[in-house]
């Protein structure tokens, strides 16, 4: 299935050029002028007047409309708040014979979560979907009906120490990963919890710490690997741990370690492990000179501390 867009982009905001005119005085020659000819130049003279004060009044009319504009969200061009979440299209799509629009609803339809009528029809539509020969239908509806009927038994529900629970929708969905939103169930209320900046666009692994405090996340794009590690209840994070090695890495080594401006790192992580309660220790492959260097290195950071050590594998 292909990754479908999800944003899209608005105009852009015009802004209007006042043109100023300047207006100079004619000198006479010696002669006289008729009297015909004086009673024009007056009347000229009435007229741009007239204008001038007309022009002067619009233009402080318009600067005084103007908006006052600091910074623009991508809320603010949208121009209107969001459509709220509606559960009928989704239960509408549930019924159009389309494996993508159903796969695409089934999950969505979590999202019904805080209404408990809402709540209760989706339970009651998805359940011919637990049987599904789409094997990635099955299993979203069986996910769906796991957090819709509270049962929380499913191993990708993420239970963690001040009693949330932490997940993803789109379980698995790419080759590269599952949807890049973490979603939380704390005092009985669904929300999206984090969503993680590009170039980061697939949730790849997530691994919760012994005790259930801290949370490590491995995210993907279609290039590279990265890691961060959330305090769920504090709502900290730690900085990217990929790109955190392969720079001190590198100049250690001194090799080239130029970050580029889409932030891609071509390095990955892997085979991540809690060594402690706060520690967390995995394989990197780092790049450099354009992948034309590949430096293999096992890293540990101690999230309390903010101490990275990085040594190389043999």
């Amino acid at each position: 299935m292909k990754r479908e867009d999800l944003y899209k982009e608005i105009g852009q905001i015009d802004e209007e050029l006042i043109a100023a005119a300047e207006h100079s005085g004619v000198r006479g020659r010696g002669h006289r002028f008729s009297k015909r000819w004086i009673a024009v130049v007056a009347c000229l003279v009435v007229y741009s007047s007239t204008s001038t004060v007309l022009l002067a009044t619009e233009y402080t009319r318009n600067k005084t409309e103007e908006p006052y504009i600091r910074y623009l969200t991508a809320e603010d061009m949208e121009l209107a708040p969001r459509a709220q979440y509606e559960a009928d299209k989704f239960l509408q799509a549930l019924a159009s014979g389309n494996d993508g629009k159903v796969y695409i609803a089934v999950n969505r339809l979590v999202e019904s979560f805080n209404d408990p009528k809402a709540r209760e029809l989706a339970l009651q539509k998805l359940q011919p979907f637990l049987t599904s020969d789409s094997a990635k239908i099955a299993e979203s509806a069986a996910f769906a009906t796991d957090i819709l009927s509270k049962s929380y038994q499913s191993p990708h529900l993420h239970k963690m120490a001040d009693g949330s629970i932490i997940f993803t929708l789109f379980n698995n969905y790419s080759d590269y990963g599952t949807q890049n939103v973490l979603w939380r169930i704390q005092d009985d209320v669904l929300e999206p919890y984090f969503s993680f900046a590009a170039p980061s666009m697939y949730i790849k692994e997530i691994l919760p710490s012994p005790d259930r405090k801290l949370l490590a996340v491995v995210t993907r794009s279609n290039k590279s690997e990265f890691v961060q590690i959330l305090n769920v209840e504090k709502g900290t994070i730690s900085p990217e741990l990929v790109e955190s090695a392969r720079i001190r890495h590198g100049a250690q080594r001194k090799l080239d370690t130029w970050t580029r401006s889409d932030h891609e790192n071509y390095s990955y992580a892997d085979h991540l492990v809690w060594t402690h309660s706060d520690t967390l220790a995995f394989e990197g492959s780092l790049a450099y000179d354009d992948t034309a260097v590949i430096e293999n290195v096992s890293v540990t950071y101690r999230f309390r501390d903010k101490v990275m050590e990085i040594t190389d594998l043999k």
